[in-house]
This record gives C-alpha cells, sequence and structure tokens, in this order.
C-alpha cells in the first residue's frame, strides 16, 4: 500500500476516534449546546463527531476548554490531534510561540532524543514554574 493511502487511512481513523472521545467527553450536553459554546454550527459539530471533518485548532483549543476531559482523555486527543493536523495541540504552540528563550533551547536540541530520565528531570522543572506560579498567586 503506498504510504499516501496508509497516512490518510491513519488520519481518517484519527478523526473517527477524536470524534468518539468528544461524544464521550460531553456527556450529557447536547451536540447543539457543545456546538453553541464553542462558537459552531451543529452541523460542523456533527461532522466532527462523526470523523468526517477535524476540528481546527481554534475549535479543539475551545473544546478542550469546554469539556474539560481528565488527564488521560486529553492526552488521547491530543495524540489524535496530532495524527490529524500533523501539529502540536494548540496551547503547546502558544506556550513555545510565547517563550523565545524556549525556542532557541529547544534548536539547541534538534535532532536529539532525550532520554526518559531527560524527560523526567524537564517535567519536574516545568512542575516546579507550576508551583512557582501557584503560589505566586496565593501571595
Amino acid at each position: 500500500m503506498p504510504a499516501r493511502v496508509a497516512a490518510d487511512k491513519a488520519s481518517e481513523r484519527a478523526k473517527k476516534n477524536l470524534g468518539a472521545l468528544i461524544v464521550r467527553c460531553r456527556g450529557t450536553l447536547s451536540q447543539s449546546q457543545l456546538a453553541q459554546m464553542v462558537g459552531l454550527p451543529r452541523s460542523n459539530m456533527k461532522y466532527i463527531e462523526d470523523g468526517v471533518n477535524a476540528p481546527t485548532a481554534e475549535v479543539y483549543d475551545k473544546l478542550i476548554k469546554e469539556l474539560k476531559p481528565d488527564l488521560q482523555t486529553r492526552r488521547r486527543m491530543d495524540r489524535l490531534y496530532m495524527a490529524i493536523r500533523k501539529v502540536p495541540p494548540p496551547d503547546i504552540c502558544r506556550t513555545i510561540t510565547q517563550n523565545k528563550d524556549l525556542v532557541d533551547a529547544m534548536r539547541k536540541l534538534e535532532g536529539c532524543n532525550l532520554t526518559p530520565d531527560q524527560i523526567k528531570r524537564v517535567a519536574a522543572l516545568f512542575a516546579s514554574f507550576q508551583e512557582n506560579r501557584e503560589g505566586e498567586s496565593t501571595k
């Protein structure tokens, strides 16, 4: 099977799986209510939930804010979004582009794969940023 056909099929499966997760996350909220909350016509929301279309970055961002999926579901949704759009989720893109020094650091790492231990250290560093931010907001 040609690579293009395989990629298209993988993207189609990802759209269907993302749509199913959105349906599951909305729970008792109707499709119309969710569509209104994220600023879409109901028909567009139906196409997303049916896996016909994928949400744009703006719509995906709004969906995540409204649906508030648990961490495990959010990770699955993000992986599916990345498989479809071939870019990181909007919140990650925003964080990267708003921090010039982070972009510079990432460019220096180009071609380097972090080890699991290094990834844990980076995660701990980011967790400390979050703790500092939360500590500042309670002062």
